[in-house]
């Protein structure tokens, strides 16, 4: 599996990919042979389990900001929604990282919340 990496512009990256090793500081993804430590600023990140597919934001200097499961991902979206629905979906999670990147106080589970309040923001009648 490939490991999916993205650069913003604003000194964050998000990458989507396999676990593949585990330790106390930080983790390997899939197709990547650099570790992804974890940030001394980030609050409320859980080492994830060896095999888990996850979302990363990484900080402007490499390090992670915040994780999330994948899965949860594609399992909302899932293999029914059409192209623009997943299209608008990525755009929404990047966007809230960009946003929760610069705050340390806010957790995963607010990245996710935001997400989805931006996605339900977009497509409102």
């Amino acid at each position: 599996m490939a490991v999916n990496g993205t650069h913003n512009g604003t000194g964050t990256d998000q990458l989507v990919g396999r676990v593949l090793s585990v330790n106390e500081r930080g983790f390997r993804l899939e197709g990547r042979d650099d570790w992804c430590n974890i940030s001394k600023w980030a609050t409320d990140v859980t080492l994830p389990e060896r095999g888990a597919h996850v979302a990363v934001t990484l900080d402007g200097q490499g390090f992670v900001r915040a994780i999330m499961p994948a899965e949860s991902t594609q399992a909302q979206a899932g293999p029914s929604a059409g192209r623009d629905t997943l299209i608008l979906r990525q755009t929404c999670l990047k966007a809230a990282a960009e946003f929760c990147a610069s705050r340390p106080e806010l957790k995963s589970a607010d990245l996710l919340a935001l997400a989805e309040r931006m996605e339900a923001w977009v497509t409102r009648d």
